[in-house]
């Protein structure tokens, strides 16, 4: 009888033991129980964004001095780019200080380039204005470039055109193509392109189909220099080269190359 009991003990303790182990098995083969390195891939968690709602960036030079700063009101952050909203950049040159606004813009964390969308504005500290819809900053050239159509204002000289390279001083800019000038009191010179104007040089050269409008003429020329008055920015010569035709309001005048 009590070996009957003994073996009928031993059986059920058996039982209780499968069991046990079975659920405990069960538990570990579970999901729930994973952790989260080994239930997401690697490459899924390095595109997880943080989202923030103030941004500030600055930029220094080998003195240590502030060059730049950036700042939004919001950016994603994913890997190395900071996508930025209502971006206000400022940049220090020689004195004058440029800023820079956009509604949106990229910023590369590795090479600190930015790339601007929409409504860019741009003013510098003694008067120059830039306006145009889409724009990338290089941070090692220290150029702004564009393919957009974009408007530079400086002084008494406005200046509008497609594909545009400049600096934020605006001082020097180059335009690729569809080139408008106006300079005051009564100058309008237009050309194909490419054209380029060097305030700190007091030069402006333009290039193919060119053509020049004043109160008394259009004179039409292949290529046309333009020196300018360092005190006022007015016309102070110009040389025209190429095929020159002028027409004093009627009356047609071929005259080859010169200068006046």
């Amino acid at each position: 009888m009590e070996n009957k009991i003994s073996r009928s003990l031993i059986v059920i303790l058996l039982l209780l033991s499968a069991c046990l182990s079975g659920c405990s098995k069960k538990e570990v083969a579970s999901p729930e129980a994973k952790r989260p390195s080994e239930s997401i891939p690697a490459e899924e968690l390095l595109q997880i964004k943080q989202e923030v709602y103030s941004f500030r960036v600055e930029g220094f030079g080998k003195d240590r001095k502030i060059e730049w700063n950036l700042e939004g009101e919001s950016a994603n952050v994913v890997l190395n780019e900071i996508k930025i909203n209502n971006l206000k950049a400022v940049f220090y040159d020689k004195g004058v200080t440029f800023t820079l606004l956009a509604d949106r813009a990229v910023y590369n964390k590795k090479n600190q380039d930015i790339e601007l969308e929409d409504n860019i504005i741009g003013t510098t500290s003694d008067g120059g204005e830039l306006v145009t819809d889409y724009a990338k900053w290089n941070s090692e050239t220290e150029e702004i470039t564009t393919d957009s159509e974009v408007l530079i204002k400086r002084q008494n000289i406005t200046c509008k055109g497609e594909g545009a390279i400049t600096k934020p001083r605006l001082k020097w800019v180059t335009f690729q193509r569809e080139v408008e000038v106006n300079i005051a009191p009564d100058k309008k010179i237009v050309c194909s392109g490419p054209f380029e104007i060097d305030l700190e040089k007091n030069v402006a050269i333009f290039n193919n189909n060119v053509k020049i409008t004043d109160k008394d003429s259009d004179t039409f020329t292949d290529r046309l220099t333009v020196f300018l008055n360092p005190e006022t920015n007015e016309v102070a010569r110009i040389i025209t080269e190429g095929n020159v035709r002028v027409e004093h309001r009627g009356r047609i005048e071929d005259i080859g190359k010169t200068s006046f």
